[in-house]
């Protein structure tokens, strides 16, 4: 289980290695394949979307653009919207239950109104990929999570560990700078991208359907 924290902060520089690698990944990219990112967004007691367009649109357009040079496309459906009873995820309990709610072969991202860590209570996560018990794996997302926690949290999703290395994608310290992908991570998520497809755990989506996606947003 991976999740990303409330609060960071940090103080080294990426290496010169990291961006050089990241360079040559882009030089020559993997042929694209768009996956469907289905999000379930949780209404408040008065039925109304704990989540807007706008900020949806903005974590999207994000991660697409730090999964583009691996090959990798998002696709947006709009999943059911979650019970107002969803909306906080207090306990492991309350995650697992989003498991009933995942539909076979899509990526599932369900946005919530809070995130508690499950292992220190006090603290509060904006984002996690969690693994239920029955065995299926999804994000959680918290409505307020600022730019590039939907992209930490589907790195995670597609084979990635943490990073220590100052404004990496999977690292938690931040400078302000933009965030990147080294190339070995990308080559991590171009070989799990193949090995979902390979299984059918997931199914790419046509061409024409991301084409319809990329001008609605």
């Amino acid at each position: 289980m991976h999740s990303y924290p409330l609060h960071s902060v940090g103080s080294v520089f990426p290496s010169v290695c990291a961006l050089t690698s990241l360079v040559l990944a882009q030089a020559s990219p993997p042929p694209a394949t768009t996956f469907s990112l289905r999000v379930s967004i949780a209404v408040d007691d008065a039925g109304k979307p704990l989540a807007d367009s706008g900020w949806l649109s903005a974590e999207i357009d994000a991660a697409e653009g730090l999964f583009e040079p691996f090959g990798v496309h998002f696709a947006r459906v709009d999943g059911p919207p979650l019970d107002a009873r969803m909306a906080h995820m207090e306990t492991r309990d309350d995650r697992n239950a989003l498991a009933p709610h995942v539909k076979a072969r899509d990526i599932d991202v369900f946005v919530v109104g809070s995130l508690r860590d499950v292992d220190d209570p006090v603290q509060m996560r904006r984002g996690v990929h969690w693994h239920a018990p029955s065995g299926a794996h999804y994000l959680i997302l918290v409505a307020s999570a600022p730019t590039n926690v939907l992209a930490h949290e589907l790195g995670h999703y597609f084979g990635n560990a943490h990073s220590h290395v100052l404004d990496n994608v999977m690292s938690y310290e931040r400078s302000g700078a933009p965030v990147f992908f080294d190339a070995e991570q990308g080559t991590r998520i171009a070989a799990r991208a193949r090995a979902y497809v390979k299984s059918g755990e997931l199914v790419p989506v046509p061409l024409a359907r991301r084409a319809s996606d990329d001008l609605a947003r």
